[in-house]
């Protein structure tokens, strides 16, 4: 009986760990996935292509000065690959430094951690690194700018699939789990060819208290069916539905302190083993 408990929190800690990777480097990070040429999803690079309006009544006019604020508002409607080509170009000059000391403080870390990242790329050869701190980067700037208590309808795709991803850095994607659910609704209902939507959603619910209630137990079940719709082979899909059907994420949920606290350990034993 020992041994089968050591194994359930092993297997747990495990598929968190996983969980952690999956929402990060699948749903949010742009990276090439292999689809057929009929696929019926699309990626995080299709919507985050797009250009977007801001309209000036959700603005969040508090975070920042009135220059900063229209600096950020500009940066958060530009498409990904424009907004990463207008930083490389101006990271030297005053642009970028426009709004030094008047940015909320982890923006500002986030912009600089950036800048120096990305000396050693140009519009030309932008390196791996470099692309994944200015995405993050540029979610820091839409989370900056948009007001907290917008409904999620109103915001267009791109602006909801980085504020999800914006509260994934920051930890409140499962700290606030209904808010968060209720921003991967409006994108889903933006874009529901968007796989990578419907995987978070069951991540969501299966990994918070959430997953206690049978309605959205319910959710999981009609998300898994949406994403199979989609792309009834993707991998990922699979392993999330066997770690579900073996309750892993509820056995999780169940955790003592203790447990909880040798899962975040072991978490960030699996980071530091895989730089």
């Amino acid at each position: 009986m020992k041994k089968r408990r050591v194994l359930d929190i092993l297997l747990g800690l495990i598929f968190l760990s996983l969980t952690a990777m999956y929402v990060y480097n699948h749903f949010f990070m742009t990276k090439p996935m292999k689809e057929t040429a009929h696929s019926k999803f699309i990626k995080a690079n299709d919507i985050l292509k797009r250009k977007t309006i801001i309209p000036e009544n959700i603005l969040n006019t508090t975070a920042t000065s009135s220059a900063c604020t229209l600096f950020l508002k500009n940066s958060a409607e530009l498409p990904m690959n424009e907004y990463a080509n207008e930083f490389l170009d101006h990271q030297n000059d005053g642009i970028v430094k426009t709004c030094a000391g008047a940015l909320p403080t982890h923006l500002q870390h986030q912009i600089d951690k950036t800048i120096l990242e990305c000396k050693k790329s140009s519009r030309d050869n932008i390196l791996k690194i470099c692309y994944n701190y200015l995405i993050e980067a540029k979610t820091a700037s839409v989370a900056a700018i948009i007001k907290n208590d917008i409904n999620p309808s109103e915001l267009d795709a791109p602006i909801l699939l980085q504020l999800i991803s914006a509260k994934y850095n920051s930890g409140d994607l499962l700290e606030f789990p209904e808010k968060s659910l209720a921003l991967i609704d409006a994108l889903i209902e933006k874009e529901p060819n968007y796989l990578g939507a419907y995987k978070v959603k069951i991540l969501l619910i299966a990994s918070s208290p959430l997953n206690k209630d049978e309605q959205y137990q319910k959710m999981i079940q009609d998300s898994l069916s949406e994403a199979k719709k989609l792309y009834s082979k993707d991998p990922e899909i699979r392993e999330i539905e066997l770690a579900i059907k073996g309750n892993i994420f509820k056995k999780s949920l169940n955790e003592s302190p203790d447990d909880q606290k040798r899962t975040t350990e072991f978490v960030e034993y699996l980071k530091d083993e895989s730089l």
